[in-house]
């Protein structure tokens, strides 16, 4: 092989190495629809913890079963969280605005949801559905 065709081998690996590393940087997120339709069927799967009136009481009864609030699985996660009915019922409201595209009411109610409840077990989702908001928001806007 002389100079010249390894030298045109070598460009043409480059360019298509480039072209391809192009495309894959192009591959688009889930749109708003789509992830909002992920999102409403795992939380139409929560089942809110429950906050019961305690009493004081003494038993001495072993393997009696405790109710404990339904625990929540989400896929890389370890560790047992719940989530509050009061919790639930404003994530749904703020997913509600969506539902009738109002974006800046969803933008608003989303930051209301994570600064009252910061420790939430949904406030990746909130994070996550609060940039696909803003990034649909960006791209619908005239260019100037």
């Amino acid at each position: 092989m002389n100079t010249k065709t390894a030298i045109l081998v070598f460009i043409i690996s480059l360019c298509s190495s480039m072209a391809m590393a192009q495309q894959q940087e192009r591959k688009p997120g889930p749109t708003i629809s789509e992830w909002l339709k992920g999102l409403q069927q795992k939380i139409s799967q929560i089942a809110p913890r429950k906050v019961v009136p305690l009493s004081t009481g003494v038993a001495g009864v072993r393997g009696a079963k405790e109710d404990s609030p339904m625990k929540l699985y989400w896929k890389g996660k370890t560790g047992e969280e719940a989530v509050s009915e009061e919790e639930l019922r404003e994530f749904r409201e703020a997913l509600g605005y969506l539902e009738k595209d109002d974006r800046a009411g969803a933008i608003h109610e989303l930051e209301e949801f994570m600064k009252q409840f910061p420790d939430s077990a949904l406030i990746p989702d909130a994070k996550k559905t609060l940039d696909l908001v803003k990034a649909e928001g960006k791209a619908a806007e005239p260019a100037k």
